[in-house]
């Protein structure tokens, strides 16, 4: 029986999985968001990352040398600490420090699971670790075409009144500089802050661009990479640069699922369904499939197969696709693949006016 994951309501992110997620970010192998008792000496850990069971959880602790930082915390009559601690004894930062207080807000022990200010910096690292993937990528494809266009430049002066050899060094350099200029526009485009504004969005343009950028990297693990998005794909009124960061993420995900020659397709269509009329975005792969035992836990944040997987970017692209009034599932059978399908309402004239 195929195994669907659907996601289509929002998940509240754990406590857990914000400590969790600081010490991603600062590079720690421990962390503890801790309350005090109020006799002021006892600790309660609220949520702990990695080995801390020979921890004597009690005020004198906090001194300890053990952990790196110490950072009390302060919530109304509730006192606190965020316990950190490195591999190493070099110390943290004021700047690792703030940022560690920063993603607990102001309500460090009754945190708000759908904090806003946790989503968007989940969203911003998994963000930044996208753009390291398409750099790399990006900095291998433009280093092939440049050195064609040095050599060409090299023989030059010896073979300047070959005039055969003149119009094929203009095609050539013309055609690679246009394909390093295309490549580059579309990773800035990716990497650029996203804006909370909505516009009218093509949904189809996005998706090759998309492809493109990811080719690379698609042909790196011996994997082809197709798209098909017809010119009327349907536009959603949405926030382009999260649309990006979507596609993005699940077909990254198809592309890192594949074994050798293996294949993703991208596909977009207009899609009818209960009296509305959407826009779907398929992204199929060859590779094994979810298992049965994951098919409920692919979205969920942390949750991930790969050795080197942060377990983030399914998590966000559900939360995006959320804010945008859609969903995402996936269907998946045994040995037989994966197809993740996004549906976005594309008749939102309805509240924002017909796209011009």
């Amino acid at each position: 029986m195929p195994v669907e994951a659907v996601a289509g309501t929002a998940t509240p992110i754990p406590v857990a999985a914000t400590v969790a997620l600081v010490a991603r970010a600062l590079g720690l192998d421990r962390a503890a968001l801790v309350i005090a008792a109020p006799d002021g000496h006892r600790l309660t850990p609220i949520a702990v990352h990695g080995d801390v069971s020979d921890q004597d959880w009690t005020s004198d602790s906090a001194g300890a040398s053990r952990w790196n930082a110490v950072l009390p915390l302060e919530d109304g009559a509730s006192r606190g600490f965020l316990f950190l601690g490195r591999p190493t004894d070099r110390p943290l930062s004021e700047q690792d420090r703030a940022l560690a207080r920063s993603v607990f807000g102001s309500s460090p022990f009754g945190i708000p699971p759908e904090a806003q200010g946790a989503r968007d910096r989940l969203a911003h690292a998994d963000r930044l670790a996208a753009i390291g993937t398409l750099a790399a990528g990006v900095a291998h494809e433009i280093r092939n075409p440049l050195v064609s266009v040095r050599t060409f430049i090299q023989l030059l002066p010896e073979r300047i009144d070959d005039e055969e050899f003149r119009t094929s060094f203009r095609e050539l350099a013309l055609g690679e500089i246009e394909r390093i200029c295309s490549l580059i526009n579309d990773l800035l485009a990716f990497s650029r802050p996203a804006l909370a504004e909505r516009e009218w969005t093509d949904v189809g343009e996005l998706a090759r661009q998309i492809v493109r950028l990811l080719d690379a990297e698609a042909r790196k693990r011996d994997v082809r990479l197709a798209c098909d998005a017809p010119l009327d794909t349907p536009r959603v009124w949405a926030t382009e640069a999260q649309l990006k960061q979507v596609l993005m993420n699940v077909v990254l995900n198809g592309i890192q699922a594949c074994p050798g020659a293996g294949h993703v397709r991208v596909s977009t269509r207009a899609e009818h369904r209960g009296g509305r009329l959407w826009c779907t975005i398929d992204v199929a792969d060859s590779g094994p499939g979810i298992a049965h035992t994951d098919g409920t836990r692919i979205f969920d944040p942390f949750f991930t197969t790969k050795p080197l997987g942060s377990g983030l970017g399914l998590f966000i692209a559900r939360r995006i696709v959320d804010d945008h009034a859609g969903t995402i599932h996936a269907t998946s059978g045994a040995g037989q693949g994966c197809v993740f399908t996004i549906r976005l309402p594309a008749d939102a004239e309805r509240e924002y006016g017909r796209a011009g």
